[in-house]
């Protein structure tokens, strides 16, 4: 039996923290993520960025903060944190933060929530100021609203889309047979999705954040157990002690 992983990209770093637990895996993404071609809204980010003043760089997800590094060109993200004393960061979780390090920066706000409407919360506790948001096509709009009801100037950008795969999920057979013994679910377009190809199934749903799981509530899914956090490591040991609970 093994838990089912479903998201665009990335699935190799659950699979290797659901190794260590001893826990099967299967990857079948069921998203699909490509560049969106806007050069004049990168532009738009970069000029915000090297601006005189403060503001702030938010990275919502690995892959904003990977798209838009790779829309500027190498180590242009970096040169622009150099040189900007008074660019301010936050990211989302865990990995987002130490992507945010790995190119430079020191100081990273975080929320003790790994969602959007926490993160937006303690950034507005600071004195307003632009923020750029490097986001997907979509983005929940809770940041955006919030920040921008407390004065902050955003400067948002679409770089990336997310879709639903155009094939047949080969795991689909696999549910209905009963060779799958849960689904990790990371954003609430993962739940959509596979929603989508499977219909409400009565099948263990294991969820990376409490965002997640509320819109896998919404759906009527059978949510099991959410993660305190999205990172791969407590991810997988919430799936491992409920699955040792409940003698799978």
């Amino acid at each position: 039996m093994s838990i089912l992983l479903i998201r665009a990209n990335r699935n190799d770093v659950d699979r290797a923290a659901l190794d260590a637990y001893g826990v099967e895996s299967i990857v079948d993404p069921y998203l699909s993520i490509t560049k969106v071609d806007n050069p004049v809204g990168i532009a738009r980010l970069r000029e915000a960025l090297i601006a005189p003043g403060n503001k702030w760089l938010v990275a919502t997800s690995t892959n904003a903060l990977s798209f838009f590094q790779a829309e500027l060109g190498p180590g242009a993200l970096e040169q622009i944190i150099q040189s900007q004393p008074d660019l301010k960061f936050a990211a989302i979780g865990a990995q987002t933060e130490q992507q945010l390090r790995d190119v430079g920066a020191v100081n990273v706000l975080r929320a003790s929530e790994a969602d959007s409407h926490s993160l937006a919360t303690v950034i507005a506790e600071t004195e307003p100021c632009p923020v750029v948001i490097p986001s997907s096509s979509i983005a929940m709009k809770s940041l955006s609203r919030t920040l921008q009801s407390h004065g902050f100037d955003l400067v948002e950008e679409v770089i990336y889309s997310t879709e639903t795969v155009s094939h047949f999920p080969s795991s689909v057979k696999q549910i209905a047979e009963g060779q799958i013994s849960g689904i990790l679910l990371r954003s609430p377009s993962a739940v959509r999705a596979f929603v989508d190809f499977n219909g409400v199934v009565d099948i263990p749903v294991f969820c990376a954040g409490r965002t997640t799981a509320a819109q896998a509530g919404m759906l009527k899914l059978n949510v099991s157990a959410v993660s305190a956090d999205p990172s791969p490591e407590t991810v997988a040991l919430t799936i491992s002690e409920y699955l040792k609970a409940h003698g799978s």
